[in-house]
């Protein structure tokens, strides 16, 4: 039997990075631009009705994703051994730090989901761009209360957990920063990038 063994590069993602920036310089100067797109008269007429069946998908995830996530310290809630004040305290800590954990990860994905909404892409009031921000940072928020119950940790596991932090928050910024920095939803501005980058043409078809 033939054993094939995949060069360890190939699960770096900086390498698809790179692979993908050489791809796009290569059809932005020898490449051809597509064509606009055109409308589609289905869409149009249904726009509203497709937005609202995706807000109520994406709720919907959101909700079960918060809800799949905190069984684990509701079940350490649950089994907590109550009837000895001895261990009470210690199981206490360690469901909170679960819920923490569980809540980085949480907010990060949903936080990013959020942000496609209907609601926030159009007409990016104060309000709403004051929104995302909040539920931006909520990653950064839950990744500081862990490191203050756990100030004893080594600084090695507590780099860790900033790490994760800022990594969970990253789908967030990059979805909800543009409409928080410049009030432009995340698809409009990848629209007029992928126009400079000669990727797509016409206007935004959203």
């Amino acid at each position: 039997m033939i054993s094939i063994t995949v060069p360890n590069i190939f699960f770096n993602i900086w390498f698809w990075y790179a692979f993908m920036a050489i791809v796009i310089a290569i059809h932005f100067f020898w490449g051809k631009t597509p064509s606009p797109p055109k409308p589609s008269k289905f869409f149009a007429k249904h726009k509203k009705t497709i937005n609202r069946i995706m807000d109520v998908c994406i709720i919907l995830f959101v909700l079960l994703f918060w809800l799949t996530m905190m069984s684990l310290p509701i079940g350490i809630l649950v089994t907590s051994p109550y009837d000895r004040p001895e261990l009470r305290a210690e199981f206490f800590h360690f469901a909170l730090q679960a819920f923490l954990i569980s809540a980085i990860s949480a907010s990060g994905l949903s936080g990013a989901f959020i942000g496609f909404l209907s609601t926030f892409q159009s007409n990016l009031t104060k309000v709403k761009r004051s929104t995302l921000l909040i539920i931006s940072l909520l990653p950064i928020v839950f990744t500081i209360l862990l490191l203050l119950i756990n100030h004893t940790e080594k600084p090695e596991d507590s780099w860790l957990t900033i790490k994760s932090g800022l990594g969970n928050s990253l789908g967030c910024w990059i979805i909800n920063g543009p409409a928080i920095i410049l009030g432009k939803h995340f698809f409009r501005v990848a629209w007029t990038i992928g126009c400079a980058l000669r990727l797509v043409s016409g206007d935004y078809p959203g």
